[in-house]
């Protein structure tokens, strides 16, 4: 069972573990957004600081998903 779909460029989960991993980023990805806001002085130090983290995350979750589709290859 693959755990994400491929649609043109992008991957749409269509197994909950997919999913898991979509909502496990997305929850880091506010976590992390919340934590950098406390420490940062301005609207700019948080977006800066934050979107480097967004691009690891998406980084890695295109990998998952990516490696869930080509598996059987």
């Amino acid at each position: 069972m693959n755990w994400f779909t491929r649609r043109g460029i992008l991957f749409v989960p269509s197994s909950p573990i997919g999913w898991t991993f979509v909502a496990v980023a997305i929850a880091y990805l506010v976590y992390a957004f919340v934590k950098i806001d406390a420490l940062s002085h301005s609207v700019s130090d948080t977006l800066i600081s934050w979107s480097f983290n967004v691009m690891l995350i998406f980084a890695a979750l295109y990998g998952v998903a990516w490696i869930s589709t080509n598996k059987n290859q």
